[in-house]
């Protein structure tokens, strides 16, 4: 992963951490910008029936209508063989000019929710002819977060570059680890360590982004033994979302208090010598002369 791309994960970590800007935020910009780009132009005022609310329950609040499809991506669609069903999801995925980015790199399809790797890898036949091949770079890294994609929706938000080599091998990827690095410089997928404890086992605390440190600094000195860590390979807005709900987690543990009784209990406790206190000191009740026993019968005679 090159270093701006680490760097500008990290700034946005410790915006969400600091409470600058929530975690939404980042997504929600591109969203409401391809929004405001596809509004259609308002219409200029003119006579028209007076304006009130329209007949039907949902007048005043109708829900927005179905998304406009441009014709330039029905064709490439087309062109590429694929179902004219797809263009709605593909618009919503890609943008209004996904005509053009699926020109350029058919593969792109494989983002699109529902779209397998063999269906891709013919939609990019079909444009790109002898162009095509197994091993274009294109195909590698669109695979790549395919997959990611793919984990995350099992649960699993990060993979080891193994796991991941593993993969891509699987479809016919040809050298797949080369593949995993190329996307990583591209900027496609972000490498996180993972610290590993003295046992070998798994770090159980969260992956940090990886960046290459300046000469000179970060190694470890003399007496100092270097930390062992585990690669592992992510999508920056799956990082974003944990960091932002570990930072949540960490905000509402931080404002528990113990209730005011538990919490004197607790001072008493570990106040020094309190055990040794209890001990010496003599019970109340010891010397109190027994209470005397009323029985039930004189009870009930006082109350007649």
């Amino acid at each position: 992963m090159t270093t701006d791309k680490a760097a500008e994960l990290l700034a946005a970590v410790r915006a969400v951490e600091s409470g600058e800007r929530s975690a939404a935020s980042f997504f929600a910009e591109p969203e409401q910008a391809q929004r405001r780009a596809a509004r259609p132009p308002a219409r200029a005022a003119g006579p028209g029936p007076a304006s009130g609310p329209g007949p039907g329950p949902d007048a005043g609040g109708a829900a927005p209508g179905p998304r406009t499809v441009p014709d330039a991506v029905r064709a490439v669609l087309a062109e590429g063989g694929a179902p004219e069903e797809l263009a709605a999801r593909v618009v919503e995925t890609l943008g209004e000019q996904a005509d053009e980015l699926l020109r350029t790199d058919p593969w792109q399809l494989l983002a699109v929710p529902g779209v397998r790797p063999e269906q891709a890898d013919g939609f990019a036949r079909a444009l790109l002819g002898d162009d095509c091949g197994p091993d274009d770079e294109r195909r590698a890294q669109a695979l790549v977060g395919w997959l990611l994609e793919r984990a995350a929706l099992a649960g699993h938000t990060v993979l080891e570059p193994a796991a991941l080599a593993k993969s891509l091998a699987q479809h016919s990827v040809p050298d797949a680890e080369e593949a995993v690095r190329s996307a990583v410089d591209a900027g496609a997928v972000l490498v996180f360590e993972d610290a590993l404890d003295a046992l070998g086992g798994a770090g159980t605390g969260a992956p940090v982004p990886s960046q290459a440190a300046p000469a000179g600094e970060g190694e470890p000195g003399e007496g100092e033994e270097e930390r062992p860590v585990r690669l592992l390979m992510g999508l920056d807005r799956y990082a974003l979302a944990e960091e932002s709900l570990a930072d949540g987690l960490a905000r509402v543990t931080s404002t528990f208090t113990p209730p005011p009784e538990h919490a004197e209990d607790e001072e008493n406790e570990d106040a020094p010598g309190a055990d040794a206190d209890a001990e010496a000191a003599p019970d109340a009740d010891a010397g109190a002369p027994a209470a005397p026993v009323v029985d039930r019968a004189a009870w009930e005679a006082a109350a007649s």
